[in-house]
């Protein structure tokens, strides 16, 4: 039979332990053969870890915190950084040596050839956001609950985006019938769209390649938007 220690492994059981160990040594001293220097000794110790376990739990919960406000900082930072670049890549004015001098995206003008089948093999996810009166956010791709893991699967290079009023029941046939609108194609996720009204929408998303090659409609997604 494997011997089990009686000293507790984790911190916060080892701290309770250690707390009755004294409590009960002070209180029995002489019973159990305990000097005063020994009892010295116990509680010096005692007070030694106590202090390095609390700065421990401080460090630990500062350390969390600052992860925290790191990551806020990051996703505001890049936020912030993907409204200007959209600015300077929309600009007419704006060349490939800007964009290389920025380190951002230089667009591919010759285009690789691509299997069209590639494409049609891929069919998006999407998650919508209507948190925000009149008005729907929404993200299309592999992971659209977390666009810093939503790159698009290759070959995509982005995905065009349909709407329809009204709710579309799931199971509903032949749904290329239905009066879908185009709402625009978009280079990366997640796309806003102004409803500028309370309404129930659906929307369909497919993903396009550098050859405008499209892929298969995700399924369609429904909300309700509030005025």
């Amino acid at each position: 039979m494997p011997r089990v220690d009686y000293i507790p492994r984790p911190d916060p059981a080892f701290e309770a332990w250690f707390a009755r160990f004294l409590e009960y040594a002070v209180a029995n001293a002489a019973a159990l053969g305990l000097t005063p220097a020994d009892l010295l000794e116990i509680q010096v110790n005692k007070a030694a870890w106590g202090v390095a376990y609390s700065n421990y739990q401080t460090a630990q919960n500062a350390a969390k915190a600052s992860t925290q406000t790191k990551q806020e900082r990051r996703d505001a930072a890049e936020e912030m950084l993907r409204k200007f670049v959209k600015m300077i890549q929309a600009r007419p004015g704006t060349t490939d040596a800007h964009r290389a001098g920025l380190g951002v995206t230089i667009p591919d003008r010759v285009p690789t050839p691509t299997d069209p089948e590639l494409i049609r093999r891929q069919t998006p996810e999407m998650e919508l956001d209507y948190s925000k009166p009149q008005q729907v956010t929404v993200h299309v791709g592999p992971n659209p609950k977390d666009e810093r893991r939503n790159g698009f699967i290759w070959p995509a290079t982005g995905f065009e985006l349909q709407k329809i009023d009204g709710a579309v029941p799931p199971g509903t046939e032949n749904l290329d019938a239905l009066a879908w609108q185009h709402v625009g194609n978009y280079p990366h996720s997640p796309a806003l769209v102004v409803i500028g009204r309370a309404a129930t929408v659906t929307f369909r998303a497919r993903y396009f390649d550098q050859l405008s090659n499209v892929g298969p409609w995700g399924p369609p997604e429904s909300c309700s938007v509030t005025a």
